[in-house]
C-alpha cells in the first residue's frame, strides 16, 4: 500500500499532460523535419552510401525520443521516486538485465554488420533461407523484401549467424535447364534448336559461353542441358526471377520441339513375354 499511495501522488494534471503532448509534437517535429532533413541533405552532398544513411536516422529518432521520454518523466516528477522504487525492491536491475541482454547482442550484431558490410540497403541476398532485397537496416533488424513480395524482419543476432549470400556482389550467374529427347531424335537438330532459344533469348548474357550439352543418356530419354550465364539484376529490375525465367525457357524448347515433331519421351517400362 505505501507503493501504491506513493505513486498515486504523481498522477498528473491537466498541465502537466499539457506539457508532456507538446514534448512529444516537439520531438517529432525535431525527429522528422530537423534531423532527418538535415541527415538527408548532408549525405546527399556528401555523396553517403544510403546504407549508411538510414541507420543514422534510426540512431537519431532514437536519442531524440528517449530525451523526450525523460522530460516527460521530468515533468511528470516521478523520474527520482519511480527509480528510487524500482531500484529499492530490486526490480531495476533483474528488468534491466534481461532486457539489455538480447537489446545488446542486437546492437553489437548490428555494428558488426555495418562495419563489415556483407550487404547493404538495395542488394540481393539470402540469409538464413530468406531471399529478396534488403530494404532496412538497423542496430537491431534487417528487414528484407522477399522475391515473392512477402516483409521479412529478421534480428542482427540472426543475420550475423548466419551464411549470407550476396547476389549483389557479383550479379552474373550460371542457370542450367534440363530437357529430354527420344532416342531416335536427331541430335544436332534438337541441340542446333536450344542454342537458337538461348541466343534469342533476352536475359541471357551474349558476352558469356552459353552451350546445349548432352548429360547423360537417361532410362528413356537423351538428356540435354541448356547452360547459360544471366544478369540477376536485370532479371530482377524486370519484375521477374529465376524460376520463372526457367519456366520460359523450357515452355519455348517445349513449343519449338512440337513444331519440329521432336519427341520429349516420359519414362515407361517394356513387358516381354517369353512362351
Amino acid at each position: 500500500m505505501d507503493v501504491i499511495s506513493q505513486l498515486m501522488q504523481y498522477v498528473p494534471n491537466g498541465i502537466s499532460i499539457l506539457y508532456a503532448l507538446i514534448t512529444i509534437a516537439v520531438a517529432v517535429a525535431i525527429n522528422r523535419f530537423i534531423f532527418h532533413g538535415l541527415i538527408n541533405r548532408t549525405a546527399k552532398k556528401a555523396g553517403v552510401d544510403k546504407h549508411y544513411v538510414k541507420p543514422l536516422r534510426h540512431a537519431s529518432s532514437a536519442i531524440i525520443y528517449l530525451a523526450a521520454f525523460f522530460t516527460i518523466l521530468y515533468i511528470f516528477g516521478i523520474h527520482a521516486s519511480l527509480a528510487g522504487l524500482l531500484t529499492g525492491a530490486g526490480i531495476a536491475g533483474i528488468v534491466i538485465g534481461l532486457a539489455l541482454q538480447d537489446v545488446l547482442s542486437g546492437v553489437i550484431s548490428g555494428v558488426i554488420l555495418f562495419i563489415t558490410r556483407p550487404f547493404k540497403i538495395g542488394d540481393w541476398v539470402e540469409i538464413d533461407g530468406t531471399e529478396g532485397i534488403v530494404k532496412d537496416l538497423t542496430l537491431q533488424r534487417t528487414r528484407i523484401l522477399t522475391l515473392d513480395g512477402e516483409d521479412v524482419t529478421l534480428p542482427n543476432g540472426k543475420v550475423n549467424g548466419s551464411a549470407i549470400m550476396n547476389k549483389t556482389y557479383h550479379p552474373e550467374s550460371r542457370i542450367d535447364v534440363g530437357i529430354g529427347v527420344d532416342y531416335d531424335t536427331d541430335m544436332e537438330k534438337a541441340i542446333g534448336i536450344c542454342d537458337e532459344i538461348l541466343e534469342e533469348n533476352g536475359y541471357v548474357l551474349d558476352e558469356k559461353p552459353r552451350k546445349t550439352l548432352i548429360q547423360e543418356f537417361g532410362g528413356s530419354s537423351i538428356n540435354l542441358m541448356l547452360r547459360f550465364w544471366i544478369d540477376r539484376k536485370k532479371v530482377r529490375d524486370r519484375k521477374t526471377n529465376l524460376g520463372q525465367l526457367k519456366s520460359e525457357i523450357r515452355n519455348e524448347i517445349v513449343d519449338r520441339f512440337r513444331e519440329e515433331d521432336i519427341e520429349i519421351p516420359f519414362p515407361h517400362m517394356e513387358i516381354i513375354k517369353k512362351d
